[in-house]
């Protein structure tokens, strides 16, 4: 499905990532929201208070709609790996998502709470900024981050390969229904592996490959860098 939207725009010659155009309207809107609030402070003009709630507002409606953007951008270019910049980008994602909800909530036209939702604004476009710039730190920014991208994308070609090989006739991959042995779709997201009851860490899938449990087989031809490989591979899954 992913896949099939970027083959699409790669017709009409759109071949750029599809979140980063959109996150301007968020963005734009909480920076708008700040000076709205800051002007009703410095004025001492409530009324303007609610011009600044209401782009709070839009901002919010239209987190969702960029959220999923970005995860499918996600999944295209860097196929699912968890790389530092897209780990910080969800932390701050919640955390904006939060405090948006928050100031919305309790803001308000009361001149007494001026300096303290205030505050809250600026968070919200420190925030917002701060998400801009590990954004773009993704598409444009320095060589380490895209070439660590591009490594951990071949990494999971890699698995995706030996997976294939040594994996395939006993796994699904997109769904966790048994085949031969348990599906392995969103395995990284569960709390115990199939079978083991193990946790789930690479440490653990590690030594199950090196000493299975029950009826599955084990993998001793299978190298460190290729068990890594499979590793990387099975966290996209």
């Amino acid at each position: 499905m992913v896949e099939s939207i970027y083959s699409l725009l790669n017709v009409i010659g759109f071949t750029h990532p599809l979140h980063p155009a959109l996150t301007h309207i968020p963005i734009g809107l909480i920076i708008g929201a700040l000076v709205f609030r800051a002007l009703s402070v410095a004025l001492e003009k409530p009324v303007l208070t609610r011009t600044a709630r209401h782009c709070l507002i839009l901002a919010l409606a239209t987190l969702p709609l960029v959220a999923l953007l970005g995860i499918i951008d996600w999944q295209h270019f860097y196929k699912g790996a968890w790389i530092f910049q897209i780990k910080v980008k969800t932390g701050l994602a919640a955390a904006l998502l939060a405090l948006l909800s928050l100031v919305i909530l309790f803001d308000s036209e009361r001149y007494e709470a001026r300096w303290k939702c205030l505050s809250g604004y600026l968070i919200c476009g420190i925030l917002a900024i701060t998400l801009g710039f590990f954004g773009g730190e993704l598409v444009y920014g320095t060589q380490k981050a895209q070439t660590a991208g591009a490594r951990l994308v071949a990494l999971a070609e890699k698995g995706a390969s030996i997976f294939e090989t040594n994996c395939a006739k006993c796994h699904y991959t997109d769904k966790t229904e048994n085949k031969v042995g348990p599906g392995l779709k969103g395995l990284f997201s569960r709390n115990q592996l199939p079978l083991s009851g193990r946790a789930v860490s690479d440490a653990n899938i590690r030594n199950q490959l090196k000493a299975p449990v029950e009826e599955m087989p084990p993998f001793p031809h299978l190298t460190e860098d290729e068990i890594q490989a499979l590793i990387a591979y099975l966290k996209t899954l």
